[in-house]
């Protein structure tokens, strides 16, 4: 005899009108450790079903007022589960069969010679029973811990999003800031020079007013407003296409737009805006390319796939190395792009290349790395430009990434 899932012993109703059969039927399930409650008729069967909800129902066939197959169908309508045993005397196939299709878990034939056959029929379907319990239990538990994780992997999802968004915006508040910083020279010396123009005016058109401006006079006024105009209009076209070279990139970062872009040329112009942080060191970029090779795609994105390989080398590739060689090679092979990134720099362990796309794996947590700029990378080239990157490195050799992406219907 087995337990119910509440550790009590299983509750088996029995449903016949003879009492002999049901008072037989009580003694030997109670010897075994069952409890056992009775029913004359189906009505006070299903009565009694709603009070205590057996485990087990043993009802009979033949019987008065409501028969056998009226109660596997009333139960398994009511109450869904419940095991009910058939147990008749008719012993007709079709009657075994018919009460399969209503419900039956089992049919018996009695009279019952050896009431092992009934003992065994029991355990057998509360086996079953408890099985189709722990089973949508444990479904149960299973979508509960689904939608669970599920939920953690959409939060994780927002979080990354989030996260991957800031990467951008930071960016390219290093470019704006960048732009200050270079800007600033140029228009600081326009200014001088313009403001060195107004006071000589002033000067001249004072003394001419007084009548004591001589040829001499004039001619050193014209020499200096010359000189200053020549230095403020030189100035001012450098501020300009610092401008103009920041412009583009600027709003390719923010924006999602495709366009046809000659790959050379924009690799060019990435590297001016990057200026502010390379000429702070020793390191050197060389580029290698056809000069009117042209793809169709999303500027932006190759920017910032391009801008986060040369940070990366920067900041981590670089580190404790004084004069660094990056060298980006590019060539059309059939309908693709291959772009080839490579740093001689201090290199990876086979570990950290296993990991270099993953988000948020940095290797200098607590300094400022969000562990994102690489993971931006391939979201970027499998998802937005529909290509492939893959890396290798060595370590105290450099690191070397290729990049395989379409590049698109160029033709007017």
């Amino acid at each position: 005899m087995q337990e119910t899932l509440t550790n009590k012993p299983p509750l088996i109703l029995t449903i016949d009108d003879e009492k002999v059969i049901r008072n037989s039927f009580k003694d030997i399930l109670e010897d075994n450790g069952y409890e056992v409650i009775q029913a004359e008729n189906g009505h006070i069967g299903l009565k009694k079903i709603r009070e205590h909800k057996p485990d087990l129902i043993l009802c009979d066939l033949q019987m008065p007022e409501m028969n056998g197959l009226e109660v596997v169908r009333a139960v398994k309508e009511e109450f869904g589960k419940i095991p009910v045993l058939i147990v008749s005397g008719a012993g007709v196939l079709n009657d075994a069969i018919e009460a399969v299709r209503a419900g039956a878990w089992d049919y018996l034939v009695k009279p019952l010679f050896n009431m092992d056959i009934l003992l065994q029929a029991v355990e057998k379907a509360l086996d079953r029973a408890k099985l189709i319990a722990e089973n949508e239990a444990y479904q149960k538990n299973l979508e509960k811990q689904t939608v669970k994780l599920q939920q953690e992997i959409e939060e994780r999802k927002r979080t990354e999003k989030q996260l991957v968004q800031a990467e951008k915006m930071a960016a390219l508040g290093d470019l704006v800031a960048g732009v200050a910083h270079e800007i600033n020279t140029p228009l600081g010396i326009g200014v001088t020079g313009i403001s060195y123009l107004n006071d000589a005016t002033r000067a001249f058109k004072k003394r001419f007013t007084a009548g004591e401006a001589t040829k001499t006079d004039l001619i050193k006024f014209m020499e200096d407003c010359e000189e200053a105009c020549q230095i403020t209009l030189s100035n001012l076209k450098r501020a300009a296409q610092l401008v103009a070279g920041f412009k583009q990139i600027a709003v390719d970062q923010s924006s999602d737009e495709k366009r046809i872009f000659n790959i050379k040329q924009y690799i060019d112009e990435i590297l001016f805006s990057l200026y502010p942080r390379i000429k702070k060191t020793r390191h050197t970029v060389h580029v290698d390319g056809p000069e009117d090779l042209e793809m169709n795609s999303y500027p932006g994105a190759f920017s910032q796939v391009l801008t986060n390989l040369i940070m990366n080398s920067l900041l981590h590739g670089f580190e404790d190395i004084e004069a660094g060689q990056i060298t980006i090679t590019v060539k059309k092979e059939d309908h693709s792009i291959i772009l080839r990134y490579e740093d001689n720099g201090k290199g990876m362990t086979e570990a950290q290349q296993k990991k270099i796309f993953d988000p948020f794996f940095t290797t200098k947590r607590g300094c400022g790395g969000t562990g994102l700029g690489m993971h931006l990378v391939f979201n970027l080239v499998s998802k937005k430009l529909n290509g492939e990157i893959s890396c290798t490195s060595t370590v105290d050799k450099g690191t070397f990434f290729t990049i395989t992406v379409p590049m698109g219907d160029v033709e007017d």
